[in-house]
């Protein structure tokens, strides 16, 4: 069991690995409002055990859609710090009395008011449920459908953001997340037309990377380019995953002068299962930001 922080959660809920968030919270505290996705356990830790068999059936269907890996996880969350780990243990003790040995169990380390308070957009309650359900096209049910949209993972908190050119293309999740700066690794024909509010709302920034693997990445560059920003960055690329995840890595490696094995596995434990170009990927396999020949290596390898 392991206590995370909030950036931890939200990039669990944006990985499309499975993921149950366990609320132990009132019911009446749980209904006025909630966490996006979150069940209520109502004080009786038993009930978690027929809602964890329905899950799982779900967890299935998504794995072979999104081709995730088959993981198990559950994060508990509850307003009261003195028994939220207490009761986690209750939870694990339950999860593995089921024979489900294959979830993990974490709890939030703060509370569901702290963690809607930075990530409103999270925020769900009976009432806006209910007005959805009604299929009644009002601004409660946008809410809703706002809430599950499949938003930038966090490489650091409320700084750097990995996504796609739909991210990137989402004013309101752009300004959700308080982003300022796009910098889109797309390669983009002369003629190609970008949108206009972009350049005129944001800082954007066109960074093109041939996913052919012809093209020297400069991490060091990038790492000055996202450095030198003085607001949130979205690193983004068409699918989101290809060109950004090995950028994420070389970015690491960069500043935090990390190896390339505690980099990667940053980055892949934040996005799940992620396929990279494996063209790209070959440069940052070879990248040592600590010598000054390793643009040299990397040419080489190129070569």
């Amino acid at each position: 069991m392991k206590a995370i922080q909030m950036m931890e959660l939200y990039n669990m809920m944006n990985d499309n690995r499975h993921l149950v968030i366990a609320d132990l919270r009132k019911l009446e505290q749980f209904e006025e409002k909630q966490i996006r996705g979150s069940f209520c356990v109502q004080d009786n830790v038993q009930s978690i055990a027929s809602h964890l068999e329905k899950q799982d059936a779900n967890a299935k269907k998504n794995e072979e859609k999104y081709h995730t890996q088959p993981i198990r996880r559950i994060v508990i969350v509850n307003d009261d710090y003195t028994k939220i780990e207490q009761d986690a243990v209750l939870i694990q003790n339950l999860v593995q009395s089921l024979k489900m040995n294959e979830y993990k169990v974490y709890y939030l380390k703060t509370s569901v008011e702290v963690f809607l308070g930075k990530y409103p957009f999270y925020t769900l309650s009976k009432v806006m449920l209910q007005n959805y359900e009604n299929l009644d096209n009002n601004e409660d049910q946008q809410k809703v459908l706002f809430s599950y949209s499949q938003f930038p993972q966090q490489l650091e908190d409320s700084k750097v953001f990995l996504g796609s050119n739909l991210n990137a293309n989402s004013k309101r999740q752009l300004d959700a997340l308080q982003i300022k700066t796009i910098i889109d690794f797309k390669r983009y024909e002369p003629d190609a037309k970008l949108s206009v509010w972009k350049k005129e709302q944001y800082n954007y920034i066109n960074y093109p990377i041939s996913e052919e693997g012809e093209q020297l990445i400069d991490f060091s560059q990038i790492t000055d380019l996202i450095e030198s920003q003085n607001a949130p960055v979205l690193l983004c690329c068409p699918d989101g995953y290809s060109t950004t995840s090995v950028v994420a890595i070389g970015y690491l490696m960069t500043k935090k002068k990390q190896n390339f094995n505690i980099s990667s596995l940053k980055v892949f434990q934040i996005r799940g299962t992620t396929t990279v170009n494996k063209k790209l990927y070959s440069q940052v396999l070879t990248y040592d930001p600590k010598t000054i020949v390793n643009k040299i290596v990397q040419q080489v390898v190129l070569q």
